[in-house]
């Protein structure tokens, strides 16, 4: 869990400093560990669930960690607030200023 969010945190912040919007690969690569919380994983298993609004702990060898911790369950919402920062950013870049 932790990992994924250092992964978001670190691409994220490489990708608003200065590399966006001319090299996508710092975005890319924070959307690839965000979406490990959503799905994309080894066992293809959500870990944040939108029914609680909470997050898993993690990942057993065959399913997910039932426990939803506060600490799992920021690490989620700061990961999916990295990503929204991000996310604006870019469509910062691509929508044209109005004069």
């Amino acid at each position: 869990m932790r990992l994924a969010r250092r992964l978001v945190r670190i691409a994220a912040r490489g990708a608003r400093n200065g590399r966006l919007p001319h090299d996508l690969w710092w975005y890319e690569q924070a959307q690839r560990a965000f979406d490990w919380f959503i799905g994309w994983n080894d066992l293809g298993l959500e870990l944040y669930s939108p029914r609680t609004g909470g997050c898993h702990d993690g990942l057993h060898v065959d399913r997910v960690n039932l426990n939803q911790g506060a600490e799992s369950t920021l690490a989620f919402l700061l990961s999916l607030a990295e990503m929204r920062l991000a996310q604006n950013m870019l469509a910062s870049f691509r929508e044209p200023i109005a004069a």
